[in-house]
């Protein structure tokens, strides 16, 4: 059963802006079962809830009960099942002899970047602690979560409401229905219920990542979401930072809001070493392509090389050239020695690619300087995002592009030729979609919202840098035991082919 714990209404609270019969319909719409008023220092009486519900309408099965919140030496409490209104101050102590049977809970403790001790945390006055609320920063609201799996006490979600947009967005899960304050109390105390959230492990190359989605959806149909990232192992850190400094500038440079967006980094934590990202509505396009039509397809197939035009025409620039030629430099020789060290039959071939690609980019710093741009690195599909504003209009469709941990300063049609090749291989599995968007068309996409000229010199890199792209895939075939597959035999015949066509 899901219930709104922590509202406030216009009646008697001078800090709140909701209408109590806007309240109860706006949680009503969201399909909440339930609604708890818990104004400062005023408890409703039962007239009070009576007369709001005939206003409502509101039936027997949907829920509405009144609590307060109080304040006392370890900040706000909110009480649930006193008699009376309890106004001032009050030791928790003190507050919890005077009301034995009610259930207290300890409200937004991480808001303004507080850290709880853990001994009021655990304190046993206390039957709950509220880790999820509004008025926490998303940092507050993720260490909230980390220490209720940390310490294991009852704990449950509150939207704080005092405007409307944010009803019932953090409501609580209970585990059996509630239909009165007695049994509201007694879940509470017996710890049968916890807040409603979703947390999903994610892969990622550099970092140890989680998805956090908290609650409901919002006023704008979306609900809170976080990307919570960790560095795997010693010494990625610094990387990690650094991959969070380039996506807040990039951000800055006009991809905020509107069609081509990237995710705000809500929070970069020295002490803990975890950024804290904004998370990203909507789906990949690698989830996508198989399940939609043709021509939603294609839209979503061309706005994702507009958003690559997008970066490369933005001007964002990072000084990162000398970098991106060591990198390469380092890559190509882990490429070779995979290669070597894992007895490939493919040998030969690779050594050929590898010679051909490393020639063509150590040529482009002296010819092609002028053409570089900030690239992506690791442009693929199952990287971008595409989502809506609003779920039933359309115009509001953007792409957001995630991981930004392999940014480079180089030729664009690096980028161009890193999708092709990867969407060709992520996407082996289903040969219609492969078909039904061809790369061609992304080519052009990109060439016509960039102003560039197509031209020899231009699909010569484009298939060199396929090869490149081609190149870290096989090297992650060898990493997982699968240099003789099928799949590597697809992956070197078509970089021999794009060998011959790009005339190295």
């Amino acid at each position: 059963m899901l219930i709104e714990m922590h509202a406030h209404t216009s009646r008697h609270s001078e800090c709140s802006r909701v209408d109590p019969i806007q309240l109860v319909e706006r949680v009503r719409m969201k399909g909440l079962q339930g609604l708890v008023i818990t104004e400062h220092e005023y408890l409703w009486s039962s007239s009070e809830i009576e007369e709001l519900r005939e206003k409502t309408g509101a039936d027997e099965s949907f829920v509405i009960l009144a609590a307060q919140e109080v304040n006392t030496d370890i900040g706000h409490v909110l009480v649930y099942g006193a008699d009376q209104s309890i106004t001032g101050t009050h030791p928790l102590g003190e507050l919890r002899k005077s009301y034995p049977h009610a259930a207290l809970v300890w409200a937004h403790p991480l808001r303004k970047g507080r850290t709880p001790k853990i001994s009021r945390l655990l304190s046993p006055d206390l039957d709950a602690i509220e880790i999820f609320n509004n008025n926490h920063t998303p940092r507050g609201n993720y260490h909230g979560l980390m220490l209720w799996h940390q310490y294991k006490f009852t704990a449950i979600s509150g939207s704080d409401t005092h405007g409307i947009e944010t009803a019932g967005t953090l409501p609580t899960l209970f585990d059996h229905p509630v239909r009165n304050m007695d049994e509201l109390v007694d879940e509470l105390k017996q710890g049968r219920c916890r807040p409603l959230y979703k947390e999903i492990p994610k892969t990622g190359s550099n970092a140890l990542v989680e998805e956090i989605s908290l609650g409901t959806k919002g006023g704008d149909e979306s609900r809170q979401r976080i990307i919570v990232k960790r560095p795997k192992g010693n010494g990625r850190w610094k990387g990690l930072k650094n991959s969070s400094e380039v996506l807040r500038s990039i951000r800055d440079h006009g991809f905020a809001t509107g069609p081509f967006r990237v995710p705000a980094v809500m929070d970069i934590d020295e002490e803990e070493q975890i950024i804290i990202e904004e998370g990203q509505r909507g789906k990949s396009l690698f989830d996508l392509l198989p399940r939609v039509g043709r021509d939603v397809g294609r839209e979503y197939f061309k706005a994702s090389a507009l958003w690559l035009a997008r970066l490369h025409t933005s001007g964002v620039r990072l000084d990162l050239v000398e970098k991106t030629i060591a990198r390469e430099h380092h890559r190509f020789e882990t490429y070779q020695r995979a290669f070597e060290e894992s007895g490939s039959p493919w040998l030969d071939q690779a050594r050929t690619l590898i010679g051909a690609v490393r020639d063509f980019e150590e040529e482009l710093p002296e010819k092609n300087r002028h053409e570089f741009v900030l690239v992506h690195g690791d442009y693929h599909p199952k990287n971008i995002i595409i989502g809506q504003e609003l779920m039933h209009d359309v115009g509001t469709l953007y792409v957001s592009v995630i991981d930004f941990g392999s940014v480079l300063e180089f030729h664009p049609a690096f980028d161009v030729g890193y999708f092709i090749s990867q969407f060709q291989y992520q996407l082996r599995n289903y040969p219609a979609v492969i078909g039904n968007y061809p790369a061609e068309d992304f080519v052009r996409a990109w060439l016509d919202a960039t102003g560039r000229h197509d031209s020899p010199g231009f699909r010569r890199a484009l298939a060199l840098f396929r090869i490149r792209a081609n190149l870290s895939i096989a090297s992650y075939l060898i990493h997982l035991g699968m240099g003789e597959s099928e799949n590597m035999e697809e992956i070197m015949t078509r970089s021999m082919a794009l060998l011959g066509e790009s005339g190295a």
